[in-house]
């Protein structure tokens, strides 16, 4: 059984194929970033987060790649970044493991990320977000995407949720959304 939530995403992930632009919206730690580049082979990765620290992290792990590009921003300004269509996604929210608990994702970026990045997919592409609900500002951050993704229309994405309900309301949890168009 996979006790981690980053660990099935990554075992889900596994499965994308003939990937050309992928972007992990919050690049942290660069473990996502390293694994879609690594194991899924994408051609192209962008990768944002808003700490220099991340930055350093994700930029170590990863090395110097051409096929690899850094934005030191929000994900909420992806639009400004990326005018091609986008195959992969990923977002791990929350706080920089081992960084500053008071610097945390918040829904309102989040929330603009998303809605500009839906635009931005190829059709039958996919956006894994793991979700933290376990402290206050996750908790808000939860409730405002799935009310967000509850909103959109099932004739246009194909989205799922996994989580594990004997674990509580504070567990983390996957969102899965598929672009149908």
């Amino acid at each position: 059984m996979i006790e981690r939530v980053t660990d099935l995403v990554k075992t889900l992930m596994a499965n994308e194929k003939d990937i050309d632009l992928a972007v992990d919206m919050t690049a942290g730690n660069g473990n996502d970033s390293l694994f879609i580049l690594d194991k899924i082979k994408a051609k192209r990765l962008v990768a944002f987060d808003i700490q220099k620290e991340a930055e350093e992290a994700t930029k170590n792990l990863l090395g110097e790649r051409e096929n690899f590009l850094f934005i030191l921003d929000s994900h909420a300004n992806i639009d400004q970044y990326i005018k091609k269509k986008i195959d992969l996604a990923v977002y791990n929210l929350g706080y920089l493991p081992k960084g500053d608990k008071a610097i945390a994702t918040n829904y309102e970026s989040t929330l603009e990320s998303l809605r500009k990045l839906l635009h931005l997919l190829r059709k039958n592409s996919k956006v894994y977000i793991t979700i933290y609900p376990g402290h206050d500002q996750g908790r808000i951050e939860a409730s405002k995407i799935e009310d967000f993704i509850a909103s959109l229309p099932n004739n246009k994405y194909a989205i799922m949720k996994i989580s594990y309900p004997n674990k509580g309301t504070i567990a983390p949890y996957i969102v899965i959304i598929e672009k149908k168009f």
